[in-house]
């Protein structure tokens, strides 16, 4: 039979079936699932999203897809290592590595893996960790971390690894630049006095309790003043107390308790005169105080 009897003609219906409007609406329909597949925001969503099972699920599914999506990865290596699987993480960071040159990516890289060998040597038995490997390559890995680059959370993070891993050095100077990128100054100061008296760095703790005090206006420096004499003083330094004391006294002359404690760092040192410049000045105070 023709395929043209009765007016039929097949190539002609089947030109019609997918014509110019239907096809329109098929590339539209495969747009719209696309889009709902992989929105256009998709990435933002995933970077702040936690990682579980779906997130890991669409991000490896995305990154295939856009295999240059490069902060996205470094936020899935970040969630890996946090989650203890650092091979998975590892294999994300060598290939950022490999495929950028932006500062920006590759400071995130190198911060992301001194994080690595460091929170897997957390994961140890606290006395396996010191002679192990696993130390080593933290320690030689935070080395290399240009800390003036990092974020605030990531410079005080920085601070702490370099305490537990006794690099007393690096942290003192994390938090020196915590005190210009995140004021107020004297709480990083206090922070950087505080972990050098724990390891008996006396006179470099009372150095930073000056700064401290420093740091505030108007007297509120008074507590880290003190602790700026007691300190050198409980290290056997009451020399460099008094000296300390004399230069930075001019502030509290003012602050009967002040004065009290110094009289008291002067008589203990054995110095009579500066003993009794002090407890001039006290009964100067106290004069003045009842004449008010």
């Amino acid at each position: 039979m023709s395929s043209t009897s009765y007016g039929y003609s097949v190539d002609s219906e089947r030109r019609r079936v997918i014509g110019l409007t239907e096809l329109a609406a098929l590339v539209v329909l495969v747009a719209v699932v696309c889009w709902l597949v992989f929105p256009r925001d998709l990435s933002d969503t995933l970077r702040n999203a936690d990682l579980d099972a779906v997130t890991l699920s669409y991000s490896t599914a995305w990154l295939k897809a856009k295999p240059d999506d490069h902060e996205l990865r470094l936020v899935l290596a970040r969630d890996l290592i946090e989650l203890g699987r650092f091979a998975e993480a590892d294999k994300q960071l060598d290939y950022v590595a490999a495929k950028t040159a932006r500062p920006s990516l590759l400071d995130e890289v190198q911060w992301l893996q001194a994080r690595l060998p460091f929170v897997a040597l957390m994961a140890m038995a606290p006395a396996e960790r010191g002679g192990s490997a696993l130390s080593a390559r933290a320690r030689v890995a935070l080395a290399k971390v240009r800390p003036e680059r990092l974020e605030t959370a990531q410079l005080q993070r920085y601070a702490e690894m370099a305490l537990i891993m006794g690099n007393l050095d690096l942290a003192v100077s994390a938090y020196h630049l915590l005190a210009v990128q995140a004021p107020p100054a004297w709480q990083w100061h206090r922070k950087a006095g505080d972990a050098l008296l724990a390891r008996g760095r006396y006179a470099r703790a009372s150095e930073e309790y000056i700064l401290a005090m420093r740091a505030q206006q108007d007297g509120a420096g008074r507590a880290d003043f003190l602790k700026a004499v007691s300190t050198l003083q409980a290290g056997g330094l009451s020399g460099q107390a008094l000296g300390v004391a004399a230069r930075w006294e001019g502030a509290f002359l003012n602050d009967s308790e002040v004065l009290y404690r110094l009289m008291s760092l002067a008589r203990a040192a054995g110095d009579g005169v500066r003993a009794q410049h002090y407890a001039v000045l006290l009964l100067r105070l106290r004069k003045d105080e009842v004449r008010q």
